[in-house]
């Protein structure tokens, strides 16, 4: 029995737990303490205790840490080494959200508990949950790294454990992606890069669709929203603000709605719109002094004060800045404190108090003089600590040795015992074998049977699309080069007969006329025979054919279509892109014919062998159970290209919300 992918969101997610939170919890406290009396299991235990360290866990930190230390004990007693990595992760995360670094090491002892645990012979599924363990340790080490400026380190860290999740099979994959995008995103926005920070935090988006709550979905929006702001987008900022709003309202989680007031009203400010930006700011602060979180009601303080700067009202902005700044410091928060006391010395520079401000600014330089002195100790602590930790290990190590040679000991005396049960088992387990293999055969020749008719079918797909494409080709061609070209001839024709006749005032009106409608007819066929075979998508692949297509669409004034693209650095195969090609044009015709939408969003994300493909718009939806009855050739055709391609497609759509249609392909 092991730590599940879902029990692993516990490492991810462990900075979203409150002491509401852990109220909630009592009764399953309950159930698990009752679990503990009542089991003899010595791994149900040891887990057992584990999470009822997890539950108290921001609630009563000292007895979180006295059921882990029971659970690790009764690791070590019966060598459970996967459970005994685990109690080092778990004190490792407790002890790293409340910035006590020096235990970074703890991490370090984890991974190598993990590994030593996978050098012996694994099941898949151990070593699935092993490596998804590592990872995760991985990702808790880019945390730090990310807060302690080591950015270099902090994304390769991020980046290793994105690999592992993306590997895994299972749902809560599209959470964990999700959430190392995020992590990412965060580590560029530290770095300045703005553009690399909103490209991470909209790949995420995508993955929180497939697999996050709404509580997610809806942080995801934010980010989003945030990076636009820090890029000076405000009109893109609230569109993605207003995304979230409905889930913010239907979740009504105090925590939610004042990250969202919060993030909302430094929109409204940057647009200038200053009264709303305030009533934000305000709904903002008494959320989370209801929830008992200052640093946000700190934070929400200082922008309000700032709100007020902007417009002239010093007397509420200095009310507010203070405010915040008491609270800051109540609660030793080093880099608010600062922030609030540059915002003072701005306001009171604005207000023409030039001592006042020359004092506020002087506090400032002292504080951020003290928090570099205070980074470089901890600096110091950390390099310490890890030393003393490695002569520790190497102590524990020698420890597990000698008692490794004890167990060999005691195996030698029962192996002699054992053989003559492994052979009388071993003639009852050759009668089964055979059994087995004989019933193997069986099975393998239905399955032959019923591959060679999924491949009959699979070729006359392929035979039918193939023909459909050279069919398209020769059709283009013959009307571009063929009737294309008479039309041509035919104008030109007309042209030059025009100089060598003598024609009246109304018939050169007709005659201009006919000239005109040769000249639509001719640049409708070029539209039609590009359709049907655009050269774009020939010469430089589906990434810029479908691009193009959208951005015609666009142009044409029918539909406002975006396209995005991930990872299309390299072409697929031929027959692939013309099959994917046609799906995405095929999805959006239906949209111009029957959703009477005015946007549309196409995404495409190749991650290695995955490629995704998202096409999404704001028409008028329908009910997804009438495509069992549809008559239409349009979703036919989609259907059979995805199957031929050995893809999945999922649809969501709701009469008056717009539709959504997710494909995935392994290429």
């Amino acid at each position: 029995m092991h730590r599940s992918p879902a029990q692993m969101f516990w490492f991810l997610t462990v900075a979203f737990m409150s002491t509401h939170a852990v109220y909630a919890q009592y009764p399953s406290v309950d159930s698990m303490e009752r679990l503990l009396k009542q089991t003899k299991d010595d791994t149900v235990r040891i887990e057992t205790l584990q999470n009822l360290a997890r539950e108290y866990f921001g609630y009563d930190t000292s007895k979180s840490l006295q059921y882990l230390a029971r659970s690790r004990a009764l690791a070590e007693q019966t060598h459970n080494l996967y459970e005994i990595g685990n109690c080092f992760e778990t004190e490792a995360v407790m002890y790293i959200q409340t910035d006590r670094w020096e235990k970074l090491p703890l991490l370090d002892t984890a991974i190598r508990y993990y590994q030593q645990y996978l050098a012996q012979p694994r099941s898949k599924h151990e070593i699935d949950q092993a490596r998804l363990s590592i990872a995760t340790c991985r990702g808790e080490m880019g945390d730090v790294d990310g807060k302690r400026g080591k950015y270099k380190e902090a994304i390769a860290a991020y980046l290793e454990a994105l690999t592992a999740w993306q590997q895994y099979d299972g749902n809560e994959r599209y959470e964990a992606i999700a959430t190392y995008y995020s992590n990412i995103s965060n580590v560029y926005y530290d770095l300045k890069e703005l553009d690399k920070c909103l490209e991470y935090d909209k790949a995420a988006i995508p993955y929180r669709l497939k697999g996050s709550t709404d509580d997610r979905l809806a942080q995801g929006y934010i980010l989003v929203s945030d990076d636009y702001v820090t890029l000076s987008n405000m009109d893109s900022a609230l569109a993605y603000s207003k995304l979230a709003r409905p889930l913010v309202e239907k979740l009504n989680k105090p925590s939610l709605s004042a990250a969202y007031y919060s993030k909302t009203a430094l929109i409204y400010r940057k647009l200038k719109q200053y009264p709303r930006a305030i009533e934000y700011y305000k709904k903002a602060i008494t959320l989370d002094r209801s929830i008992g979180n200052p640093f946000a009601e700190a934070t929400a303080a200082r922008g309000m004060g700032l709100t007020y700067i902007d417009i002239g009202r010093f007397d509420s902005a200095r009310k507010a800045l203070l405010a915040g700044l008491e609270i800051a410091g109540q609660h030793g928060y080093r880099k608010e404190i600062l922030e609030g006391t540059q915002g003072l010395a701005n306001l009171e520079d604005k207000a023409k108090h030039p001592a006042e401000a020359y004092s506020w600014l002087k506090q400032a330089d002292k504080i951020r003089d003290s928090l570099k002195a205070e980074e470089s100790k901890a600096a110091i602590a950390e390099i310490e600590t890890r030393y003393q930790t490695a002569e520790k290990e190497k102590s524990i190590l020698q420890l597990q040795k000698d008692k490794e040679i004890q167990t060999l000991s005691l195996k030698q005396k029962s192996t002699l015992n054992m053989i003559l049960f492994i052979s009388l088992g071993g003639l009852l387990l050759l009668g089964v074998l055979l059994w087995l293999n004989y019933r193997q055969k069986q099975q393998l020749k239905d399955r032959q049977i019923s591959d060679l008719e999924k491949d009959k079918q699979l070729m006359a797909v392929s035979a039918m699309l193939k023909g459909q494409e050279e069919e398209r080709t020769r059709l283009a061609r013959d009307l571009h080069d063929g009737l294309g070209g008479m039309l041509s001839g035919v104008k030109y024709s007309l042209t030059n007969i025009k100089g060598n006749m003598v024609v009246t005032a109304d018939n050169v009106a007709i005659y201009e006329r006919s000239l005109d409608m040769i000249d639509s007819s001719i640049r409708e066929l070029r539209r039609v025979a590009h359709n049907m075979m655009p050269e774009m998508l020939t010469r430089f692949g589906m990434d810029e054919a479908l691009k193009d297509y959208c951005n015609s669409l666009a142009t044409a004034g029918v539909l406002s279509v975006r396209y995005q693209s991930f990872g299309m650095t390299e072409r697929l195969d031929n027959s692939t892109e013309i099959i994917i090609y046609r799906i995405v044009q095929e999805l959006l015709n239906n949209t111009l014919k029957h959703a009477a939408a005015t946007e549309a969003l196409v995404q495409v994300v190749r991650e290695g062998k995955r490629l995704s493909i998202l096409v999404e718009d704001n028409g008028r939806g329908f009910d997804t159970a009438s495509l069992e009855s549809a008559k239409g050739a349009g979703w036919t055709n989609i259907r059979s290209r995805v199957d031929y391609l050995k893809g999945t497609i999922d649809i969501h759509a709701e009469p008056g919300k717009g539709t959504s249609v997710t494909m995935e392909f392994q290429i």
